[in-house]
């Protein structure tokens, strides 16, 4: 744990140091803390539990012996990982800073084209719910049998579930581009009433509602860095407070929301740290797959886990072989499928099934150089609004590179962000037409 918050913190204030500014808005940083987080929170629980299993900790870690050492030594493993990130990171990068917060509003026909391709995004989401009792949030935690039940009762033909789950996806680029518009006119009050009351109501229903909390924390996470970028730069003791807080609130929702009485509710509140969570997951994930490995059990494993990210974001229909979810493969693996639960295939278990520390190794250089690409890209056009939204997209989404595998969150680009790009640039193009066509228009004047 020590290391790994010693990493993250040589490599903030390095470009700190370097810039005269904390380093917010940028993939790279939001990548590197959620190294960090993945890395120390499981780290932390076990350290809370004195030397014995949790009841409540993850089930697949309490089939092993609760053997410090061994737990130490492959959390040896994120430290490895984010030491070889922030090292490579650092020096592919350079001084690629966005040192001010100026920035070019999109012309008008571009801004009623996203808001226009917005609202045909949540016109579908309707339909998609009214139509095929679609909606990945409605899942009820508190209850998953009967949640489950329900989503197997459902007869929804699999080109459906493909399209509507990329359209649920583009949506949120939306949102997304959305906020930008609103957080560049910050200075006018009903832009900021709007963006405080947008929010608002997302943290009220997840929480009300006990539901997914993902997209709520991306979308508090889009509102934070994109004020830093284009509004007034934040004092960094204020964004570390800010992300302490989302993280509490985080672990502390997910806890509670798996139980029915109070007095329960209490008692998974107090044990946040040590109850099961994301964090414990995916490295339970892990661990559960070195041992595994370890044992001999590993003997059979299919060649596609190996260059699944390669052929991932290409439809099942196009591909001549069986098209394999790593995570699928593992609840098969497990003999839990069908149960309603799913464990996300992180980059520690991509490790586990391969090269192990010298893929880690690979893995963080190979993904710091590509992002610190992005970034030295992203200072050149900073006060435009299309390099703005790719640089939040993919910083946002640096998380997944954790909880999914490296190079995961190339399939939100190409099926998330270029179809609203594509749909959003055909309409400007088509209101601008429109527009000119009108202007050149005669008119006629009466004598």
């Amino acid at each position: 744990m020590l290391c790994i918050a010693l990493t993250a913190t040589v490599y903030m204030m390095t470009l700190w140091a370097r810039d005269g500014s904390p380093p917010v808005f940028e993939p790279g940083t939001l990548c590197m803390l959620a190294i960090t987080v993945y890395g120390m929170m499981p780290m932390a629980s076990f350290l809370m539990m004195h030397g014995e299993w949790d009841p409540y900790c993850d089930g697949r870690l309490r089939a092993y012996p609760f053997i410090p050492a061994e737990l130490g030594s492959f959390g040896w493993r994120y430290a490895v990982y984010a030491a070889a990130f922030a090292l490579t990171y650092l020096v592919v990068r350079g001084r690629a800073k966005v040192a001010t917060t100026a920035f070019t509003m999109p012309r008008q026909a571009s801004q009623a084209a996203i808001l226009v391709t917005f609202a045909a995004l949540y016109a579908c989401k309707i339909a998609l719910k009214i139509s095929y009792d679609y909606d990945p949030d409605d899942f009820n935690y508190s209850d998953v049998a009967a949640s489950v039940a329900r989503s197997l009762s459902k007869v929804t033909p699999y080109f459906i579930l493909q399209i509507a789950h990329n359209i649920l996806g583009a949506l949120f680029v939306a949102e997304l581009g959305v906020m930008i518009l609103l957080m560049a006119r910050w200075r006018k009050r009903w832009c900021r009433y709007t963006l405080v009351l947008w929010l608002s109501y997302e943290i009220l229903s997840t929480v009300i509602t006990l539901g997914s909390r993902g997209r709520v924390v991306l979308l508090l996470i889009s509102a934070g860095v994109l004020y830093h970028r284009l509004v007034k730069p934040v004092r960094f003791r204020v964004l570390i407070a800010a992300g302490l807080l989302l993280l509490a609130g985080f672990m502390v929702l997910g806890a509670i929301r798996v139980v029915q009485s109070r007095d329960a509710m209490e008692e998974r509140a107090q044990r946040v740290l040590t109850d099961s969570n994301e964090f414990q997951g995916l490295f339970g994930t892990a661990f559960d797959l070195h041992k595994k490995k370890e044992s001999g059990e590993l003997r059979s494993v299919p060649w596609q886990l190996y260059v699944s990210e390669f052929y991932f974001p290409i439809p099942s229909q196009f591909l001549p072989f069986e098209k394999i979810d790593p995570s699928t493969w593992y609840i098969d693996l497990i003999g839990q499928t069908g149960q309603g639960i799913g464990y996300m295939f992180g980059v520690m278990a991509q490790a586990a099934l391969g090269l192990d520390w010298i893929e880690l190794v690979l893995r963080g250089i190979v993904l710091a150089a590509v992002l610190a690409a992005l970034q030295r890209w992203y200072a050149r056009r900073a006060g435009r609004f299309w390099p703005t939204l790719f640089s939040l997209f993919v910083s946002i989404w640096a998380y997944y590179t954790m909880r999914g595998w490296t190079f995961y969150f190339v399939y939100f680009l190409l099926y998330h962000f270029v179809p609203f790009l594509l749909a959003a640039k055909f309409l400007e193009r088509l209101l601008a037409r429109v527009r000119r066509r009108n202007l050149e228009q005669p008119v006629l004047v009466r004598t």
